[in-house]
């Protein structure tokens, strides 16, 4: 599901400043939110039909929860899109974390957010990720 630098799923380029993520953060906050439930819960359940499957015990609970996986798994990419449809990138639902394109002294980067931080403080070079995540306080961003 990945797409080119700063591109939405229509491949409309943008790239975001630190206030323009910032302000995006409420809807973004709230998908996440719910990308993470539905994660813990899809976990917990792929587990305990893979306990059915190892035993070889096939029933029709052990069915309908493969179905629900599915289902859940579905779900879980509509929103994935939802938010590469803005023009983001979920990088890891279990820690919460989301990349926005942008650009830094003309150099692309990404302005990295992290689920439950109250602003979009850091950014990481597209080849550093999380561990080269460095905060954005007296650093410039353009857009």
């Amino acid at each position: 599901m990945s797409t080119s630098f700063g591109s939405n799923s229509q491949g409309e380029h943008h790239l975001f400043t630190p206030q323009e993520a910032t302000k995006m953060l409420p809807d973004v906050s709230e998908k996440m939110k719910a990308l993470i439930a539905k994660k813990k819960l899809l976990d917990a359940q792929k587990d305990e039909v893979e306990r059915y499957n190892l035993i070889g015990l096939r029933t029709d609970a052990s069915t309908e929860k493969a179905k629900r996986l599915d289902f859940l798994a579905e779900d879980m990419m509509k929103t994935i899109r939802e938010l590469e449809d803005l023009g983001l990138t979920v990088r890891d639902i279990d820690f919460g974390l989301v990349d926005f394109p942008a650009e830094r002294y003309g150099e692309k980067v990404f302005l990295c957010w992290r689920f439950g931080e109250a602003d979009v403080g850091y950014w990481h070079r597209p080849e550093e990720g999380f561990g080269g995540r460095r905060t954005l306080k007296n650093q410039l961003v353009s857009p």
